[in-house]
């Protein structure tokens, strides 16, 4: 009998929920959820906290939709986990989200969520599965959804989270809430 390797870091990935479409004179960073997309946050929240998923920190992209998120999130959260904002979630491609998972180092910090975008979120699962295919197929074969949560397990931590070897541990939709 195999047995799975502990667990150093658990890692939460987050598609911002449904926001509206761009419209003429906003910027795409500015666009807020919308109605469906505060309800999918709202279900995510409600996940989060009857799994007793409290992550130790966050990492959010300071788009609006992000943020807003984020707000939802915490109206159920007790925890008051650190937050780090970040531009890079927004701008700079799938690395910054691996760069943020990759400078968890702190042993007080057991879990961490990125709240971001696509497809830097699918980019980032993809290079976490890179040695798992099949994880990665079983994860995300149909895509990530808005409010979507992949949750995944790393065996390290530091530039060892992110060498490729996570473990699937399950992606819940907004449905599944």
């Amino acid at each position: 009998m195999s047995q799975t390797p502990p667990t150093a870091l658990r890692v939460f990935i987050v598609r911002h929920a449904h926001a509206v479409w761009a419209m003429p004179g906003t910027r795409d960073f500015d666009r807020p959820l919308d109605d469906r997309g505060r309800e999918e946050a709202a279900r995510l929240a409600a996940t989060l906290t009857v799994n007793g998923f409290d992550p130790d920190l966050i990492f959010c992209s300071n788009a609006r939709r992000c943020i807003e998120t984020l707000a939802i999130l915490l109206e159920r959260d007790t925890s008051r986990p650190r937050i780090v904002h970040s531009d890079a979630l927004y701008a700079s491609g799938y690395k910054a989200y691996l760069d943020a998972i990759g400078s968890v180092h702190d042993d007080a910090v057991q879990s961490i969520m990125i709240i971001g975008h696509n497809p830097m979120v699918e980019e980032t699962a993809h290079a976490l599965f890179e040695h798992d295919a099949s994880a990665y197929e079983e994860a995300l074969g149909m895509g990530f959804p808005t409010a979507g949560l992949l949750i995944l397990d790393c065996p390290e931590k530091g530039e060892g989270a992110v060498n490729g070897t996570a473990r699937f541990v399950g992606l819940l939709s907004p449905v599944d809430a």
